[in-house]
């Protein structure tokens, strides 16, 4: 294995990093392979896993920042192999089952995986996984939490009694916490949806014209950055903030 090295999966990319040289030299290395891959990669939109090296936040924006000085890809989120927040994530989510109701549900020869199969293995024993796009007039309901690897299309609901976890874009109606757990979340890649509810909370689309809707905590999103959203209840509101490690060692999920 090299300093650096890319994989390349359905929708995304792998960035594997070497965990002892120093950080000085693995910008450099990362700027370099990047610059050698430009034409490959392309100008997609696309997630990238990061794997052998634990990052700090700011290490993990230069890393960014050398990504686009040096290709044309956007990069709409990171997920980090960290092993603390692999160990949050385990204890959390539930045991994996079949869905307890599934309405309209039709095939989808079109559907695309969202992340490899080496990141969802583990995750098949950690929660139910259901795999391709819901579209409108689909229903699924689970008594367990929900793996999502695909997209909620406007007009489709997923109902979870735990939490929610979409790995494309949600813009359908999520419910989260169906038997009235407050501390269930929803999370996507892509955070637009119509309605989320959460327990007994319930909060629209900031675009629609009644009813409660979605708070934005800690951030502020520009035009040109895209972040892995979280939306859970704060203080009586349901409110949405960036999902990553920080969020995860939250004292609500430990």
């Amino acid at each position: 294995m090299g300093l650096v090295n890319l994989k390349g999966t359905g929708t995304g990319i792998i960035l594997e990093l070497d965990p002892k040289i120093s950080f000085d030299l693995l910008i450099a290395e990362v700027a370099e392979k990047f610059r050698e891959s430009r034409s490959f990669l392309g100008k997609a939109s696309m997630g990238m896993i990061i794997r052998g090296r634990i990052l700090y936040d700011k290490e993990e924006n230069e890393i960014l920042k050398a990504i686009s000085d040096n290709c044309d890809i956007n990069v709409t989120c990171v997920l980090r192999e960290d092993p603390v927040t692999d160990r949050i994530f385990a204890s959390y989510v539930k045991q994996p089952e079949t869905p307890v109701e599934e309405k309209k549900q039709v095939s989808d020869e079109t559907e695309e995986e969202i992340i490899n199969e080496d990141n969802i293995q583990a995750a098949k024993d950690q929660a139910a996984i259901y795999t391709g796009n819901l579209r409108s007039g689909q229903s699924v309901t689970y008594d367990k939490s929900v793996i999502v690897l695909g997209d909620i299309k406007p007009g489709a609901s997923i109902t979870s009694d735990g939490s929610i976890f979409v790995m494309g874009s949600l813009r359908g109606s999520a419910y989260a916490g169906a038997t009235g757990d407050e501390t269930a979340f929803v999370m996507a890649l892509e955070f637009n949806p119509l309605q989320v509810r959460i327990a007994n909370t319930i909060a629209i689309s900031p675009d629609s014209d009644e009813g409660p809707r979605i708070k934005t905590r800690k951030f502020i999103k520009t035009q040109k950055e895209k972040s892995t959203e979280v939306a859970y209840i704060l203080n009586g509101h349901i409110v949405k903030d960036v999902y990553g490690a920080a969020f995860l060692r939250d004292n609500r999920f430990v």
